[in-house]
């Protein structure tokens, strides 16, 4: 016998051996399990009888016993227990017999339910009188203390990410109430600068570094817009001044034209991504404070080329 198939065997072996140990306990289960009798089909019978209302208010007469009548609907439903209950039975169709000859009322004139006289209707809640304009809601929804905790569909870093932001806006609802305004740049002071009166001189550049143009003496304003009218401004008034100075240097003239060129680079970059589709907390607060940065740095390397310049003016 082959070694594989004889390793095999036992293990086959002790499984069927179980599986029928089992099969035979769950009969054997089974069949000790006492019989349930079945409720005898009299016993569990329910009889309807329907009787009409009459047209006249007033109560009706109370049913015969072992009768229950349904509110409002004019139906009686009987439990027959046995034979006994079949004479209370009769009687109580033979009493209907006569209402039954009056015509059928359910409603009144308004169209309301016809209700015998002193009955109460059982509802739950009094509900308010409905405006006729206003459209009934067809679902009957009701506020729950759960509303804020519904979201969007989402894993679980979404959940988080809303919980999180959730708990920031309490603190700041605690901390600096719910009128919260959010913080903005303050503009610079639209005066003219005076160079003798900063707080510090070294940062006013000088002739040895060749960064002198920054201490030049003019008014701040800002720039004329980020459309690029701001950078057409300064590209025509860096070409007058080239064309005014042609007999000067070119060296010299580059040097002192050279600040005005970087500070129109910057504006140029800032008037593309602002036509380009910014983002909006950026176009609304960092695009306008560079370009008015760069706008009054291009003006003062005007102005102090201008006047370095007067000497070859041609």
């Amino acid at each position: 016998m082959n070694p594989a198939v004889r390793d095999e065997a036992l293990p086959r072996l002790v499984a069927t051996t179980a599986t029928m140990a089992l099969l035979v306990l769950g009969g054997r289960l089974l069949l000790a399990l006492p019989g349930t009798p079945l409720p005898e089909a009299e016993e569990s019978r329910i009889q309807l009888r329907f009787s009409t209302r009459p047209r006249t208010a007033g109560a009706l007469p109370p049913p015969p016993d072992a009768t229950v009548a349904a509110p409002h609907t004019g139906v009686h439903a009987t439990a027959l227990a046995g034979p006994a209950t079949a004479a209370p039975a009769a009687s109580a169709s033979s009493a209907a017999a006569p209402a039954a000859a009056a015509p059928l009322a359910l409603y009144d004139g308004q169209g309301r339910i016809q209700l015998p006289v002193g009955a109460v209707p059982q509802s739950p809640t009094t509900r308010r009188e409905r405006d006729p304009l206003e459209p009934a809601n067809p679902v009957d929804y009701r506020g729950t203390r759960f509303e804020d905790a519904w979201i969007s569909d989402g894993d679980a870093a979404d959940v988080a990410q809303q919980e999180l932001r959730r708990a920031q806006q309490k603190v700041a609802e605690v901390l600096f109430g719910k009128d919260v305004q959010h913080a903005r740049a303050r503009p610079s002071p639209e005066v003219r600068f005076n160079p003798a009166r900063h707080e510090r001189p070294s940062d006013l550049g000088s002739e040895a570094t060749g960064d002198a143009w920054r201490a030049a003496p003019i008014s701040y304003e800002p720039a004329p817009g980020l459309g690029g009218e701001a950078s057409r401004r300064i590209r025509e008034r860096v070409a007058a001044l080239e064309r005014e100075h042609a007999g000067c240097d070119r060296q010299r003239l580059a040097t002192l034209v050279a600040p005005v060129r970087q500070s129109l680079d910057e504006l140029q970059r800032v008037e593309y991504a602002y036509a380009h589709g910014a983002d909006p907390v950026r176009a609304q607060h960092q695009l306008p404070a560079t370009a008015n940065g760069a706008w009054d740095q291009a003006r003062r390397a005007l102005w102090y080329a201008e006047r370095q310049l007067a000497d070859c003016r041609s």
